[in-house]
């Protein structure tokens, strides 16, 4: 079967290598159809792909927008089967959705947030041709809204290229916080708060994998917080962008994963954090709030503390007094499971 991997955004790419692999290795002709900003990103598998298209979206003018439809839909309907990497949030998705119902080409789309099945008019009208979506965790597909005629599946893009561990000195524990600064997402105060309660010689060392820019608000808000409590010897921190093989280096390095999450009920419900999956990629133990201690896949593979409670748990893993929780004894952790469940629902 000849497939196109779509990528009209700037983000996700961290989905396209699972799906790339779990393609080729079940024998299917792959392209990828992809922002400009992600070629660099793809740069360590794009080997795998039978050919590579970049392109950038049409930022305003209806008739360039419209001569660029065209193009796109013309070489997409070549295709057995389309899978978009993003299927949500997108007029270009929508516009391609509907440019292509009068072809015979099969859709299937990605969705992070499934809540916009049943709340987006954006999403319906991408569903009048994308019928098969994936969804990126089993409880979101326990929660999604059952919807006529839309076949909706769970997947776990949890697989990487492999790339050298970063070494690390001896008797440090690294805890990473993957992602860009953001406080709105992540609750930065209670880190630092609990920070505060530790002794200065502990070998805990926190990875802000997520450039940390003293220059924007966000940044500087961050590094303020840090600077003032005089908590620096416990952080890693990049003033520039991290390449994928140094970002998936040091994951592979650290003893733990914190997402670091504001609480949400979106996370117990319709979406992930990109933390979880790097946890899961790399099956190490996940540092969370107990207030997503109702997802099985984090019940099962991590530690969890109260916003009080958190001195107290980092102080038992830097004394080692604490075991590992992580256990990931399912079958839905193994490549093969995954390929094969993911194989089976793109067929239709």
């Amino acid at each position: 079967m000849k497939v196109a991997l779509i990528e009209v955004s700037t983000s996700h790419e961290e989905c396209l290598f699972t799906q790339v692999k779990f393609l080729t290795d079940g024998g299917h002709t792959v392209d990828v159809i992809l922002h400009s900003a992600l070629q660099s990103q793809i740069s360590g598998y794009q080997d795998l792909c039978n050919h590579c298209h970049f392109f950038e979206p049409v930022p305003s003018g209806f008739l360039k927008k419209v001569r660029q439809l065209r193009v796109l839909t013309k070489l997409l309907k070549s295709y057995d089967l389309l899978i978009f990497n993003t299927a949500s949030s997108s007029k270009l998705v929508r516009n391609l959705a509907l440019s292509l119902l009068g072809y015979s080409v099969k859709c299937v789309g990605v969705l992070h947030n499934a809540k916009k099945l049943g709340s987006s008019f954006t999403q319906k009208v991408i569903s009048l041709k994308i019928k098969r979506y994936l969804v990126l965790n089993d409880a979101i597909l326990a929660n999604a809204q059952k919807t006529k005629n839309i076949a909706l599946h769970s997947f776990y893009p949890i697989y990487f290229p492999n790339v050298p561990v970063i070494p690390k000195k001896e008797k440090e524990m690294w805890i990473a916080i993957p992602g860009r600064i953001d406080w709105e997402r992540r609750d930065y105060s209670t880190l630092v708060s609990a920070l505060n309660g530790l002794k200065p010689n502990t070998p805990l060392k926190f990875l802000l994998l997520g450039k940390l820019d003293k220059a924007t608000t966000e940044g500087n808000r961050l590094w303020q917080l840090i600077f003032e409590n005089q908590l620096e010897h416990f952080f890693v921190y990049f003033d520039a962008f991290i390449s994928n093989d140094a970002y998936h280096g040091y994951l592979q390095a650290s003893d733990y994963i914190m997402p670091l999450l504001t609480t949400s009920e979106d996370y117990l419900n319709h979406k992930i954090s990109g933390s979880f999956n790097l946890a899961f990629a790399y099956q190490k133990t996940l540092l969370c709030k107990s207030f997503f201690e109702p997802l099985q896949d984090l019940k099962e593979n991590s530690l969890f503390y109260k916003e009080n409670g958190l001195t107290q748990l980092l102080d038992q893993i830097s004394n080692e007094t604490l075991p590992e929780k992580a256990t990931y004894a399912q079958d839905k952790w193994d490549y093969a499971y995954q390929k094969e469940a993911y194989l089976q629902f793109i067929k239709g």
